[in-house]
């Protein structure tokens, strides 16, 4: 499988916490959740920094909320695509009423890669 220079990064932010995980748009890719990591600019940029290696190109993907919106801002005036969902657009499986950080975040960065998002 050829190296990606595009990473798809999923975030779930709360007020405290954020839950990250990453995946490469190659089809098969695997998930990978990086933890959880505070909401401050430093502990995003220090989290972003790690990334070059692995891509050049960057594409954060999160829902829309009072919490991530200035993350969201901030990752755009840095010269980051950024895409905010709705959390009512999502499309979500029968039966998948389980949620927690973790998932959210694995699960914005595999929709993210299928093209199944609604950008607001």
């Amino acid at each position: 499988m050829s190296q990606s220079s595009t990473l798809l990064i999923g975030r779930d932010v709360h007020k405290e916490t954020m839950a990250v995980a990453y995946v490469a748009p190659e089809p098969g890719a695997e998930v990978t959740s990086l933890g959880t990591i505070g909401t401050r600019q430093c502990a995003s940029d220090q989290r972003v920094r790690k990334r070059p290696s692995k891509a050049t190109h960057l594409l954060f993907v999160s829902d829309a909320g009072p919490c991530g919106s200035w993350l969201s801002r901030d990752r755009t005036t840095k010269g980051y695509d950024c895409w905010v969902v709705a959390p009512a657009l999502r499309p979500n499986k029968a039966g998948d009423r389980v949620t927690t950080d973790r998932r959210d975040a694995m699960r914005l960065a595999r929709l993210a890669r299928s093209g199944a998002l609604t950008v607001v």
